[in-house]
């Protein structure tokens, strides 16, 4: 339709401009031209470019209509004069029509060239500004650590300065207490009744011991004096010092929050909250979530960094030492000679044999990842292991075999930060392959279940299938190309090393997610990688794990983008998130439902669990839905509200209280030192320790009457029995509310 009424306009313009001579008015001949030639030109134009890009560049076909319409004063001319009006006009019309439409299509390009200049300087300014940003913070931080270096110097002269007045006050005290003892010793002589010439000699020594002692206390007291200046002086210096540090923290605070600013526009991130709005609260919701909790010292030292070094603590976790957490695992064993012919019930024996030494192998495997989960001082190292073990799901069940168990799981700590390297590696993971029998996905005879599940669960995610959007990838990626592009990826079953088997691979080409090729499986990941799609799957599966079940589009997309810009590493995204203003929602603090793990990892690092029965944790966390290197499917665990439907919410509240009666904790000496002086403050310390969400005043007031009356902490010690099974009590009451299930 835009094509016909574009070539309709340009007919009806050319007629007109045969039929100016008719017209009597210069001024109608120019208004006739005009109309013309930007309906044309226009109609022109919407035909090229559909009516919103017409919207745009309205301007610019106006322009050329009036250059068109100028031009057509030299046909005017033709026609005045009477030279062949009809043909040269309609020639000239031609003629300056395409050189409008040249001119329209050079001013389009140029626009479309100064816009790409525009995103590419501006690009450039954010990343200028994030890199002088950070240069700043660094000079800053440099003389806040030479203010630091300084101010302990003063304090250290302070420190010499009070010693030195202590020892002259110490000085001045004795010469005091040597003229007192003087003034005592001369006056005993002169009450002497004996003869006078025998005192005399007693008394002018004494006098002048007197007068030693006398001039000896002047000077102490001098000294005292002057050292109090010199104190004084020093004290001075201090305070000029502590003054310049806070001025200094006051400006790298700003720097910090400038340059936050800064590198989230450079990256298209979200954008950060400021350090004024960093508190207690904020630090213990990090702590939660890009961990498993703490205690209040570890909530207060993170408030204490402000939110741009408590972030980077978590994060940058590869500076801190590794939890050496000894583990020696059975390697895969070869079969000797006659184990491999063996039939009948000797296969049978030597099969049961191999299955309780594995069985007790799996059971050691889940038991150490309970202590790192538990006790490693990088919580998001494991954290972030425990999401890619749900994400990439496997379990022993089907396997039976604990040592590709821990291959893997050390595969996802060594990579945790790496989804590139995570895809790439899965597909040649050898649990991965045996559990979704990849090693029966040969040329001629495909097997597609890791094929369908590397596109479905892994990368671009089933809701972006054909099936939910037109443009989502078809049957035909999973089938004709993934899964033919994975044949031959297998592994050795006498050693569990990936092998791959060229023989058995199709090396035809294949067209996968619109681009065809010779693909194997690193190149088909390639092409995976490069779909917007996988980035976008991702960043919404972390934002649901870190953040809140509920996606945020927007959000979500500006997390994609900071992702895809860093080569799919996750820390610079998830920096980006635990600074964002989103993490620190309303919606999103305290709306998270804790996972079994989550649970008893974060109630044992809340109450100092001393010595963890992680044999116990095991049985724990299978009766609650979460058996480690077990998720129920390749979905991996269901998450939410499913962990607190009616039949786990009750084992959620007896393991909870089990681990809490068993741990052995002594509660009066976990809370002593904390100076509680009565019951109230006791119940707001365990409140404020426990939970994330508020407690109800009916509660509170229950937990108070629960525990009774009790002295100050300073005084627990006397009735220590007694009040330890009181706090044990209350501690369990508090762990078992509906408020302990979220985080």
């Amino acid at each position: 339709m835009a094509l016909a009424r574009s070539w309709a306009a340009t007919v009806q313009f050319l007629r007109r401009a045969a039929r100016l001579r008719f017209l009597i008015s210069w001024r109608e001949r120019w208004y006739h031209l005009s109309q013309a030639g930007v309906l044309a030109v226009s109609n022109r134009m919407t035909y090229l470019w559909g009516e919103q890009v017409m919207n745009r560049r309205s301007l610019v076909a106006v322009s050329c209509g009036s250059v068109l319409s100028g031009s057509l004063w030299v046909g005017l001319t033709l026609a005045q004069t009477g030279d062949d009006p009809s043909a040269a006009a309609v020639a000239k019309a031609r003629d300056e029509l395409a050189a409008a439409q040249k001119t329209f299509d050079g001013q389009s390009a140029a626009a479309e060239e100064a816009q790409a200049k525009l995103r590419k300087a501006r690009h450039k300014l954010f990343a200028e500004e994030a890199w002088a940003a950070r240069q700043a913070v660094v000079k800053v931080e440099a003389l806040n650590t030479a203010a630091n270096k300084a101010l302990a110097a003063k304090k250290a002269q302070v420190k010499a300065a009070q010693a030195k007045i202590a020892a002259a006050t110490k000085n001045a005290k004795k010469a005091v207490a040597e003229k007192t003892a003087a003034e005592k010793t001369l006056t005993e002589l002169k009450n002497k009744a004996d003869a006078q010439a025998a005192t005399k000699v007693p008394q002018a020594e004494a006098k002048k011991i007197l007068e030693q002692k006398t001039a000896a206390s002047r000077k102490a007291d001098e000294a005292v004096v002057s050292a109090k200046r010199a104190a004084e002086k020093m004290s001075a210096e201090q305070a000029a010092a502590e003054k310049l540090l806070a001025e200094e923290k006051v400006r790298l605070t700003s720097l910090r929050d400038a340059a936050a600013i800064s590198h989230a526009n450079a990256l298209g991130g979200l954008k950060p909250i400021t350090s004024q709005q960093w508190d207690y609260a904020k630090a213990r919701h990090l702590l939660f979530r890009a961990g498993f909790g703490g205690t209040p010292e570890e909530v207060q030292k993170l408030v204490d960094m402000g939110p741009h070094k408590a972030v980077e603590y978590l994060v940058e976790y590869h500076g801190r030492p590794v939890l050496n957490v000894e583990f020696n695992i059975l390697s895969w064993e070869r079969r000797l000679a006659y184990e491999v012919h063996l039939h009948g019930a000797a296969k049978n024996r030597l099969a049961e044999r191999d299955e309780r030494r594995d069985a007790t192998q799996h059971a050691k495997l889940v038991d150490w990842w309970g202590n790192r989960l538990a006790e490693s001082p990088r919580p998001l190292e494991e954290k972030l292991v425990l999401f890619w073990h749900d994400h990439f799901a496997s379990s022993y069940l089907t396997l039976r075999n604990a040592y590709m168990m821990y291959q893997q799981n050390q595969f996802f700590r060594h990579y945790a930060d790496n989804f590139d390297a995570l895809l790439h590696g899965i597909v040649q993971d050898p649990a991965m392959i045996q559990y979704l029998n990849n090693d029966a996905n040969v040329t001629g005879n495909n097997n597609e279940n890791l094929g369908r599940e590397v596109l479905e669960l892994f990368s671009i995610g089933e809701e972006n299938s054909a099936v939910h959007k037109p443009d989502g990838y078809t049957e035909k990626d999973v089938r004709d190309a993934n899964t033919r592009a994975l044949t031959g990826a297998t592994f050795e079953r006498y050693s569990g090393q990936f092998r791959f088997h060229a023989v058995r691979h199709d090396s035809g080409p294949k067209t996968l997610l619109g681009k065809t090729g010779q693909w194997g499986p690193h190149e088909a990941i390639d092409v995976i990688l490069e779909h917007p799609a996988t980035a976008q799957y991702v960043a919404k599966k972390l934002w649901q794990y870190f953040v809140r079940w509920e996606p945020d589009p927007e959000a979500i997309e500006r997390l994609a983008h900071v992702l895809r810009q860093n080569g799919y590493r996750i820390r610079p995204m998830l920096s980006n998130l635990f600074l964002s203003e989103q993490f620190y929602s309303k919606e999103s603090m305290a709306s998270h439902i804790k996972s079994p793990v989550e649970l008893l990892v974060g109630t044992a690092k809340i109450v100092k669990l001393p010595k963890p029965n992680y044999s116990k944790w095991r049985y724990l966390l299978s009766n609650m839905g979460q058996a480690l290197f077990d998720p129920p499917s390749v979905a991996g665990w269901p998450e939410g509200r499913h962990w607190i439907n009616a039949n786990l919410l009750m084992l959620r509240y007896t393991s909870v209280a089990d681990l809490v009666k068993g741990g052995g904790i002594d509660f009066v000496a976990l809370l002593k030192k904390y100076k509680l002086k009565n019951t109230e403050e006791v119940v707001d310390h365990l409140a404020q320790r426990c939970l994330l969400a508020d407690l109800s005043p009916d509660k509170r007031q229950a937990l108070i009457e629960c525990l009774g009356p009790l002295p100050s902490s300073s005084e627990w010690d006397k009735q220590k029995k007694e009040i330890n099974a009181k706090l044990q009590e209350a501690v369990m009451l508090l762990l078992s509310s509906p408020e302990y299930q979220v985080s």
